[in-house]
């Protein structure tokens, strides 16, 4: 696997990697079991060591499309686009893409997508276990001490 990230720092609360901008994203191979060589896509979990959910970042040139449909056993899908166009299926269903869209896929939805436009199709997936968050946002998070120290 062709892996450009570099793990920059890694303590025992966290772990940080660099990819690169998106528009570098293509550079990412990873073998795929129908795909076989796959550029473009990277997942950031082993990387990282994500134990509650797992994330990629993809690039499609223009044109460029995803050749076989799928769903997941048991992780729901969140893809938020980055930056070019293009279109996801969704149980037969078209979803237009652009920067800034957010499209949660869940686990028994047979999904594919596809770049459109005249740029390349950056996104990230988030995959976590459906229906396994039980709280979130202000509801889980514990204020610290003092003032960050910049």
């Amino acid at each position: 696997m062709n892996d450009p990230a570099m793990t920059v720092q890694q303590s025992v609360n966290f772990s940080a990697a660099q990819y690169g901008a998106p528009a570098r994203w293509r550079d990412h191979e990873m073998d795929h079991p129908r795909r076989h060589r796959v550029q473009g896509k990277t997942f950031l979990g082993s990387v990282l060591g994500l134990t509650g959910m797992e994330v990629s970042l993809g690039s499609m040139l223009p044109g460029e499309a995803m050749t076989f449909l799928h769903a997941h056993k048991q992780n729901e899908e969140l893809y938020l686009v980055v930056s070019g166009t293009g279109e996801m299926q969704v149980d037969g269903e078209r979803i237009p893409l652009q920067p800034g869209s957010a499209v949660r896929v869940a686990t028994p939805g047979l999904r594919a997508w596809r770049a459109s436009g005249s740029e390349p199709l950056t996104y990230l997936v988030v995959q976590a276990r459906q229906g396994s968050l039980e709280q979130a946002t202000t509801k889980d998070g514990i204020l610290g001490e003092g003032a960050p120290v910049w």
